[in-house]
């Protein structure tokens, strides 16, 4: 597969996508690009470099090689060129878009994301590095007992941006319920007190349309924290381009939608269930008798969805964070210090001690 950069027409420096612009920049001319210029600029090169039958054959060979080895195929390194100093980039199987260790200048795996792994939308980054920084900052703010470091510069340089990949499902679904609803009063009269219930038939049908019920499309020990920094505003998706990768890092599926398909049809038939279920209002209890639904239209999307991702080590466990790109909503489990926490303790205590003391001499 073929590497590619995306260079200024005007002095050949990189380009990379600016969130807070949503235009594309050259750190060293200082121009400026609509993503559609770029997009046009690059279109005949990405179709050209999105193919290399060497490159593939050489992939498909090293993968073949590792299976025999017992290895994980996905977890095998795989080896390519930067287009702009010529160094040997090392990546997983997975990786789309990375920056070279030796010149830093971003690189894009353009087969990774082509003919059926080409995504069909993508969110742009709209936080920049810079805001992400301050997320994460007013995330460590209040806490007291986090290791000394942890919320310094050299963790903000750790901070990268990712695209991870996701499957998006839209369903059009005839649904049919029926329930038990139950109205309960409860008055006291003199010592008694008294319970009226009321039992009623329930019916509800209609039409239901489901919109972005989502799974991630990459197998990783990491899914509490990639679902959890939803939602995204999926009007903001854009028709995917490669370009938009640049000065990002990106990942591809390795999850096909009929692995993800059995979750998503499970998160569609409950969210149904509940639409109707939400029309039948006035109830104190309204417990489902059955349930029927028939999916009339499906559509299902893959998508690349912006994330700043930072990992802390902290005795020897690595601690992931995570923001969402676009609307920097933050989630993570912060460290805590325990020589920190031991001497709050310690002071706590003491305090407590104090004022015991203090107060029992009031007695005397």
């Amino acid at each position: 597969m073929a590497t590619m950069n995306y260079k200024c027409p005007n002095c050949d420096g990189p380009l990379k996508f600016n969130p807070d612009k949503q235009k594309f920049t050259c750190e060293y001319c200082l121009s400026e690009f609509a993503p559609e210029a770029v997009q046009e600029m690059n279109a005949k090169k990405e179709q050209r470099e999105s193919y290399d039958e060497r490159e593939v054959k050489r992939a498909e060979r090293e993968k073949q090689q590792a299976k025999e080895k017992g290895e994980e195929a996905d977890d095998y390194p795989v080896y390519y060129t930067c287009p702009s100093c010529g160094a040997e980039v090392v990546t997983t199987a997975t990786t789309a878009a990375t920056t070279c260790f030796y010149c830093y200048n971003p690189v894009v795996l353009g087969g990774r994301l082509s003919d059926e792994f080409k995504p069909d939308r993508v969110i742009p980054f709209e936080l920049s590095k810079e805001k992400a920084q301050e997320r994460f900052l007013a995330m460590c703010g209040k806490k007291w007992f986090l290791p000394k470091g942890f919320a310094g510069k050299e963790q903000f340089e750790k901070l990268n941006g990712v695209y991870f990949p996701y499957w998006f499902a839209d369903e059009q679904k005839a649904a049919h319920l029926t329930a038990t609803g139950k109205k309960i009063r409860t008055w006291r009269s003199g010592n008694k007190e008294y319970t009226e219930t009321r039992i009623f038939h329930v019916v509800r049908g209609g039409n239901v349309i489901i919109n972005n019920v989502f799974e991630r499309a990459l197998k990783s020990e990491s899914r509490d924290m990639l679902q959890s920094v939803h939602p995204y505003d999926m009007k903001a998706a854009k028709p995917f381009a490669m370009s938009y990768l640049s000065g990002f890092q990106a990942e591809k599926r390795d999850l096909e939608k009929k692995d993800v398909e059995p979750v998503i049809e499970q998160k569609m038939h409950e969210y149904a269930e509940q639409v109707l279920k939400n029309t039948a209002e006035g109830y104190d209890v309204l417990e489902t008798e059955s349930f029927n639904e028939r999916t009339d239209l499906s559509a299902y999307t893959y998508n690349l969805l912006p994330v700043w991702m930072v990992t802390y080590k902290y005795k020897d466990e690595i601690i992931p964070f995570a923001i969402n790109g676009q609307t920097g909503k933050a989630y993570g489990q912060l460290p805590v210090a325990a020589g920190k926490l031991a001497l709050a303790s310690v002071i706590i205590a003491l305090l407590v001690f104090v004022l015991g003391t203090l107060g029992g001499m009031l007695f005397l």
